[in-house]
């Protein structure tokens, strides 16, 4: 019987392209969370995004975040990206992420 020698080494290594660098591969999927009261995220929000960028995720993909339309998200502590509250919040979580060296991007969703 023989055994194939799986490797890990892709994983690890850099991402480099012309307008995203990575310094690997992982990237870290959508998952809502529901923690946003008010569809507002706060700090504990930034703070659960800025701990994966501290733990070297290549990329994270934010949770699923509503747009400015009923249909867009059902529960009261889902994200939204409109208006001034969630935009600042969304700002911070930013913030965070660059602070600790991390790239992110939003991911939009719905619930219907």
């Amino acid at each position: 019987m023989s055994h194939t020698n799986i490797t890990t080494e892709a994983i690890i290594r850099p991402f480099i392209s012309e307008k995203l660098n990575l310094p690997n591969r992982t990237v870290m999927a959508p998952m809502t969370r529901g923690f946003s009261p008010g569809r507002v995220p706060g700090e504990d929000v930034a703070a659960y995004y800025r701990r994966r960028a501290e733990n070297e995720v290549g990329l994270i993909v934010t949770e699923g975040t509503g747009i400015n339309h009923p249909a867009s998200v059902s529960g009261a502590s889902i994200p939204v990206f409109y208006g001034e509250a969630a935009l600042n919040g969304w700002a911070q979580v930013v913030k965070e992420v660059h602070e600790a060296g991390g790239k992110s991007c939003l991911s939009f969703g719905t619930s219907e």
